[in-house]
């Protein structure tokens, strides 16, 4: 099920937005995390350095010549050594990672915005219309009053003046105005109806679900350039690696 067919909901749509916004913040806390790892490997490689180097100052006389300890403790420092220019190297491969995980960042944000206002943007005209349908309504409500107390009262001036009279003359004119306005909003009334239907249609069909499929592949491709980050993230914190 994807997002064009299972995220269309307005609840749906604050969730997506409240999930980008969680995502976002793990970046940071991840990135932050991953600044911190690349200082202590940095802070530990030379700590490392200097013991090793401490270390190989030992004495290189004749008498210590052909010694087995002495071999083996300069293959220990050798590899203190090693380790140390490894975690160098570590410290400085997780800043590069650290700015793979700050232009994601970046784009994701941008994408997040990018989706809000699309979806603000094509929101609003339905909203707008259905705004004008409930107001053209009340119009259409409010000269139907109108219409009714009219018609009663040229009845009943009707039944009283005959077919005659200044009296009548002036309620049938407004009883007649009454009804050409009563039409009026009613066609208004039935065209915005229309009108609204037709935009949310497209709205449900078109351009809602192009957005969110849009929104579904923006999303994978992050997915899959998150999980890049994390494994060279774990890559560049093992030893063991092949470097």
């Amino acid at each position: 099920m994807g997002f064009s067919s299972a995220l269309q909901g307005r609840a749906a749509h604050e969730a997506l937005i409240v999930r980008q916004d969680a995502e976002l913040r793990l970046m940071e806390t991840m990135k932050r995390s991953i600044q911190l790892k690349a200082k202590c490997d940095r802070e530990y490689a030379i700590g490392l350095a200097a013991v090793a180097q401490q270390g190989m100052k030992t004495d290189r006389a004749d008498e210590m010549q052909g010694s087995l300890i002495t071999k083996a403790w300069r293959s220990y420092m050798d590899e203190l050594d090693h380790q140390a220019k490894q975690f160098k190297s570590n410290a400085e491969l997780l800043e590069v990672v650290c700015d793979k995980l700050t232009h994601l960042s970046q784009d994701k944000r941008k994408a997040r915005k990018a989706y809000q206002e699309e979806h603000a943007k094509i929101a609003a005209r339905l909203n707008h219309l259905t705004d004008e349908v409930v107001r053209k309504k009340a119009e259409y409500q409010k000269h139907l009053e109108g219409y009714k107390a009219l018609r009663t009262r040229f009845e009943e001036h009707y039944i009283k003046s005959g077919r005659g009279g200044r009296k009548l003359d002036d309620v049938r004119d407004k009883y007649q105005k009454a009804c050409r306005k009563l039409h009026l909003t009613h066609n208004e009334y039935v065209l915005s109806i229309t009108e609204a239907v037709e935009v949310e249609k497209d709205f449900r069909t078109v351009l809602l679900p192009g957005l969110l499929e849009h929104q579904q592949s923006v999303q994978e491709s992050f997915i899959l350039l998150w999980k890049n980050i994390l494994q060279e993230t774990s890559q560049h914190g093992d030893l063991t690696s092949d470097k």
